[in-house]
């Protein structure tokens, strides 16, 4: 077993060298172009060259994302001026969600690892493995995924497993979030999501934070990671401060060492005893930031009604002491934790809103009963819990911490001359050297220079990360040679080393590609679609519609038991099954318990085509239904011809887009019905509305155990020469209706 890698995020080019230092064994960043964190302060491509030498020489590396969905111009014209710089500087790989950019870079630059990211919603080895031919080396499953899938996955593939140990958490699985994108405009999948989860919802059972995840912490449950191959763990936070990066790095490379050089007795007492450094560096890592507290993550938790926060947004804090007595004008609360100089209290009401905040200006110690002076009219009381959102002095000490670490890098220099002849200087370090020559060393007419004059002047490497550990200069009594020229020099030796020991490539061109004319190609045949999600629904179209119809069966919305039924009407029609979104866990083990007893009856009166929405569903067409249409689904993306491509390699063609149905804003694992606690209850659908009106309806699919939060309204668009019907929930009467506004 290879050393676990630390990755942590770098959000600006601060928190980049902070993570480094503080023991992160890589880092994943952007530019300004093309990551998911567009409002992140992304270093520059210049930045990031020199980052990845600085990276290199310490055995370290750097991950790029281009993890958003780019159209045609972006893809062809855009891409490439931007990674390739970063490419011949040495980047170690791109973290990629777009097909189309997988296909590129793998043509472009092929020798680069590429990482498929979690926007990918991979749930499995096999999955995974689907992309190898793209250049994928690692994989970064979904994060809903329990340790069970993972330890399955990894004896499913010898690719690399990185999963996301720390940090928040999306409530939709990953890529599959359109809900920033309908409110206002701001497509996550662009970089740009705006975050609506984190708003409070009124909902059918009750009001609340509903979508809001908590953060997740798996530092004591490091030795089950380890142990179950995970190859990277991987911090959340490109949006957060250096100093969150830089310490919950340096907490998971210090814990995991002790793992791999304690064993798992050592481990375990520190866990058992809450007094432990482990506990200590915990609590550390919650006053940084949290959302309502710390859950274990998907990996280890299962009740998903305790992974949401319905009570508070943003950070929760941690708390710090209960109020003991109230007076006029003052409050007094006992302090269970040690409070500083500047850090911020909150008086918090039992429902988590702010009753009253203040800036300490007086330390106290844990124990101490303090007395804060409160304004007239806050709603204090002897009971209430204090919470301090803000540690001004761990934020202080983190910092100085990144400050102190001496991360320069040992060079030796050796400068040489001979009267008449080019001087020289040569560094040497990381098992390469680079020689360069300046000035004709000359013989002094009035101020000889010395080897200390030129030695001074050589071993000043300012802003550089990098000492001297051997300098030597050898040049005969007096003579001459411009210092100037001594600094260009040691700037040049410099440059030209660093391009040697810092993992450099060759500069390398832009391919040329000839796209495939059948990757447009789509074997409709003019026929209009009707997807349906009731035998109601089934019965209705097939009572009203013609020959050319093609009949969607949605089989996440029909019970196993009514398969049968639903096979006779279908039976001498023309049919296509859509495979449930969602396959993994539980719910997956429940459809191939269904599929294995009651499947057979559509594969007897043959289907004509499989409407593919997942890498799960793909694999089940190529295992049951081979010789007949693949269709890629829209939640396949395709914004670019080449996306297009990959999915004709997979033997997909485009399924025809909607013109009518409810838009999927929101596919998870997590539930609204579990979280208001109405699990087991028979809800099928809760109905939300945000603070700015938007409505939506979430529709439990319990056998599969997810969700799927609809527009509460049907979105409608111009029909081509063929029309596609998505009916969710409307019952007979209203198929009927939208069938003849739509002269089927």
């Amino acid at each position: 077993m290879g050393q676990i890698e630390i990755l942590a995020p770098a959000g600006s080019l601060r928190s980049l060298y902070g993570a480094l230092k503080m023991g992160a064994d890589a880092v994943y960043t952007g530019t300004s172009r093309f990551g998911a964190r567009a409002f992140a302060e992304n270093p520059t491509v210049d930045e990031l060259t020199h980052a990845l030498t600085y990276a290199h020489l310490r055995g370290k590396k750097i991950y790029l994302t281009v993890n958003t969905l780019l159209n045609d111009r972006e893809l062809e014209d855009e891409l490439f001026p931007l990674v390739a710089p970063l490419y011949e500087a040495g980047l170690d790989a791109c973290i990629v969600q777009d097909l189309g950019v997988l296909s590129f870079l793998h043509e472009n630059f092929p020798d680069m690892d590429l990482h498929a990211s979690t926007q990918m919603t991979i749930f499995s080895g096999d999955e995974a493995n689907l992309f190898k031919r793209y250049g994928v080396t690692r994989y970064v499953p979904a994060r809903e995924l329990s340790m069970e899938e993972i330890r399955e996955a990894r004896k499913l593939t010898d690719m690399e497993i990185e999963v996301f140990v720390h940090g928040a958490l999306c409530y939709c699985y990953s890529g599959q979030c359109l809900m920033s994108e309908v409110i206002g405009g701001r497509s996550g999948n662009r970089g740009m999501c705006a975050q609506p989860c984190r708003l409070p919802y009124h909902t059918s059972l009750g009001n609340g934070y509903v979508l809001n995840t908590k953060d997740i912490c798996t530092l004591f449950k490091i030795p089950e990671l380890v142990e179950a191959g995970i190859d990277s763990f991987k911090i959340e936070g490109r949006m957060k401060k250096r100093e969150y990066s830089a310490y919950v790095a340096h907490l998971y490379r210090k814990y995991v060492s002790f793992y791999e050089e304690e064993g798992g007795n050592a481990f375990d007492e520190l866990v058992q005893n809450r007094d432990s450094v482990l506990w200590k560096d915990y609590k550390k890592s919650q006053d940084l930031f949290n959302r309502g507290g710390f859950s274990d993550s998907f990996l280890f938790e299962k009740e998903k009604s305790r992974m949401v926060c319905l009570t508070k947004n943003g950070h929760f804090g941690t708390l710090v002491g209960e109020v003991v007595k109230c007076s006029k004008g003052q409050v007094q609360f006992v302090a269970n934790e040690q409070i500083r100089y500047q850090d911020v209290l909150e008086f918090r009401e039992k429902d988590e809103t702010t009753a009253y905040e203040y800036t300490v200006k007086n330390e106290a110690h844990k124990g101490e009963v303090v007395t804060a002076n409160v304004k007239k009219g806050s709603h204090i009381y002897p009971g209430q819990k204090v919470y301090r959102r803000k540690n001004a002095s761990l934020f202080a000490e983190i910092s100085e911490q990144i400050e102190c670490v001496d991360d320069r890098y040992p060079i030796r220099g050796s400068f040489a001359g001979q009267i008449g002849e080019p001087v020289t200087f040569t560094i040497e370090g990381n098992g390469v050297s680079a020689q360069v020559t300046g000035d004709i060393l000359q013989q002094a007419a009035k101020r000889p220079v010395n080897e200390e004059d030129i030695k001074k002047n050589l071993a000043a490497l300012g802003t550089t990360s990098y000492y001297f550990e051997e300098l030597t200069v050898s040049i005969p009594p007096d003579v001459f040679l411009p210092i100037g020229g001594v600094k260009k020099l040691r700037r040049e030796a410099i440059a030209k080393w660093e391009k040697k020991a810092g993992g450099t490539r060759n500069a390398v061109t832009k391919k040329t590609h000839s796209f495939k004319n059948s990757c447009n190609d789509s074997l409709e045949r003019g026929e209009n679609w009707i997807g349906v999600a009731s035998m109601k629904q089934l019965t209705t179209a097939v009572e009203e519609c013609t020959e050319d119809t093609m009949y969607i069966f949605k089989l996440v919305d029909f019970p196993a038991k009514c398969w049968e039924e639903a096979a006779k009407i279908l039976s001498g029609k023309r049919f296509a099954i859509e495979f449930p979104r969602i396959l993994r866990g539980k719910g997956r083990n429940s459809f191939e318990k269904n599929w294995e007893q009651y499947g057979s009856v559509f594969r007897e009166i043959c289907p004509e085509a499989i409407v593919v929405n997942s890498h799960r569903s793909l694999l089940y067409a190529e295992k049951y239904f081979e010789g007949i249409t693949w269709y890629a689904d829209e939640n396949l993306y395709r914004k670019n011809k080449r996306a297009e491509e990959v999915y004709h390699d997979f033997g997909l063609v485009p399924a025809k887009k909607r013109n009518y149905g409810r838009t999927a804003v929101m596919v998870t694992e997590g539930c609204v019905c579990s979280s208001m606690g109405h699990c087991g209850t028979g809800e099928k659908r809760v109905s939300l509305r945000g603070p700015k009106g938007d409505e939506f309806v979430a529709v439990m699919h319990c056998e599969y155990c997810f969700n799927t939060i609809y527009t509460k309204e049907p979105v409608c668009s111009e029909p081509g020469d063929t029309v596609r019907l998505d009916f969710t929930w409307e019952s007979g009467d209203e198929v009927r209706k939208v069938m003849r506004e739509w002269n089927l």
